[in-house]
């Protein structure tokens, strides 16, 4: 069977055209979570901190990494929401060259003041942002291709361009100037989050960030459409950007940007000795290694993973297929970890669903909440588990 839904139909028009963004031939990250400047609150304003001082810092163009903060207020005033932006990955040299003329390569446009709410994490109402609406807010912009872990010290040159792989080290900047230079010594609960890209970075990053947490402060990560699989399709063997190809592609950006110590330390022990130290740019493979407790929000039918790697245009049968696989991964290496919880859907979407899908009855924000607040040891856990398409799991 190959029929879609009027709902596919149109996510696969729009997913497309978000890869095309991705790979750097736009703008914007996708979803992307700003609200236009005619619509916007005083309350959704989020303030540019440009980070020229950082050194060795740099996006993929050479220009300063950043990040935009919104300030908490009342009860969260030291409570932290910190989101690492997604946005694919660069996987060849022309993906990185063309992807360093844009927001996602390059700091040069990053306007002064952004504005981000609404209904998803960065909301500042109580209602469709239970737990975080009036937390401390990071925004961490993505300009480097590779999920903030590039450790490359050597520039690369490729038609006449200079190109730099230093996200783990832009990180590191954000890092440490929150901890010296805002009240994030003083926090009592932190969530490490991200979306697609960033989501992926949330996997590899949030031990990370936990480690410079004050004692006693409560750190969780939320990885939004981040646990990609390693696959690649049986009938793509190029190492080029095309659908069917993500190993390759993600080995290319591990290999290039020299991402070995900007990854999982303890993946890395583990892999290294076997020649395989790669797989720890993968969520499936470092996600048992990951100590800080996360809570997964994620599509069976991943819209971007079944939209990239597999072949084009896969069937009913290949997505179902791909569904099972996924599940199963899933299952034994991130909730196998007793102390790790999932919102997993089975609607055919990417990112961006805080408020729209219900599993059990309840949203992912509310499920978040629920088990942001539950007893450690209990660690619930959301799980619709119904065969592609189900529109109804959408609702």
């Amino acid at each position: 069977e190959t029929s879609f839904s009027h709902r596919d139909t149109m996510f696969w028009t729009l997913l497309f055209a978000c890869v095309a963004l991705a790979l750097g031939f736009g703008s914007d990250e996708c979803p992307s979570f700003e609200i236009p400047e005619h619509e916007a609150k005083p309350t959704d304003a989020f303030d540019l901190n440009l980070m020229s001082w950082a050194v060795g810092a740099a996006c993929l163009d050479g220009s300063p990494p950043a990040y935009y903060f919104q300030k908490g207020t009342g009860s969260g005033v030291n409570k932290w929401y910190i989101h690492h932006q997604g946005g694919g990955w660069c996987e060849s040299m022309e993906d990185c060259y063309g992807r360093s003329f844009s927001r996602l390569g390059s700091s040069k446009d990053y306007k002064k003041v952004i504005h981000m709410g609404g209904a998803n994490y960065f909301g500042t109402n109580s209602t469709l942002n239970p737990l975080m609406y009036n937390w401390n807010k990071v925004f961490i912009p993505y300009c480097d291709g590779g999920s903030f872990s590039g450790n490359n010290n050597t520039v690369t040159t490729y038609k006449g361009k200079k190109l730099y792989f230093r996200g783990h080290v832009n990180l590191n900047s954000v890092i440490s100037w929150l901890v010296g230079n805002s009240n994030l010594e003083q926090a009592t609960d932190v969530v490490i989050s991200g979306c697609s890209a960033g989501g992926l970075a949330t996997y590899l990053h949030t031990d990370r960030w936990a480690e410079v947490m004050p004692m006693g402060a409560k750190v969780v990560g939320l990885p939004d459409s981040g646990f990609f699989l390693d696959y690649q399709d049986m009938n793509s063997t190029t190492e080029t950007t095309i659908p069917g190809n993500y190993h390759n592609g993600l080995v290319w950006v591990f290999n290039q940007m020299n991402a070995t110590t900007g990854v999982d330390s303890d993946c890395i022990k583990h892999w290294a000795p076997q020649g395989k130290a790669w797989k720890c740019m993968f969520a499936q493979h470092v996600s048992p290694f990951v100590k800080t407790p996360l809570f997964a929000l994620q599509s069976q039918y991943d819209a971007w993973q079944t939209g990239h790697e597999l072949k084009q245009p896969p069937t009913v049968a290949d997505i179902n297929a791909y569904g099972k696989m996924f599940k199963q991964i899933f299952e034994k290496q991130f909730l196998a970890q007793k102390r790790n919880g999932a919102h997993l859907d089975c609607c055919h979407h990417h990112c961006g669903e805080w408020d729209k899908v219900h599993t059990n009855g309840d949203t992912q924000a509310v499920a978040f909440k629920k088990w942001y607040e539950a007893e450690p040891k209990k660690s619930p856990r959301w799980i619709q588990n119904k065969p592609y398409p189900c529109t109804a799991c959408c609702n």
